[in-house]
């Protein structure tokens, strides 16, 4: 999870169908006042196959979700784009670069949406 002011991403890997234990500790230790009404974009690993496909265009994650649930439970505004990596163990180069081109377009555009649209709610 990062904070930046006026919005957030939350980032986290899937483990047994859920947010990690430590992201959803971060968020419950957090107040309202810290959260509320801020814009969140919403972004997920996984492992294994079972929730993607070859090409991450798929991607699903019971994660993402529940990171959607938990950030609307507090008032924040959650942006319609999602990221989900699928097979993460093989989707970065030895530098953390994603391989795949056309999700890593995806990833620009995530972060382009939510600057956006946390500019268009402060107006």
């Amino acid at each position: 999870m990062r904070l930046f002011g006026e919005w957030f991403y939350g980032a986290s890997p899937e483990y047994h169908g859920g947010v990690s234990g430590a992201l959803k500790n971060a968020l419950d230790l957090m107040s309202f006042e810290e959260l509320s009404g801020k814009v969140v974009g919403a972004m997920s690993v996984l492992g294994g196959q079972a929730n993607s496909n070859a090409l991450n265009e798929l991607a699903n994650s019971n994660a993402l979700n529940e990171l959607r649930t938990i950030a609307r439970w507090v008032h924040a505004w959650v942006i319609p784009e999602q990221i989900a990596i699928g097979q993460a163990w093989k989707a970065f180069n030895e530098d953390g670069q994603l391989l795949d081109k056309k999700l890593d377009q995806r990833l620009e555009q995530f972060v382009q949406s939510l600057i956006e649209k946390t500019q268009k709610l402060r107006q």
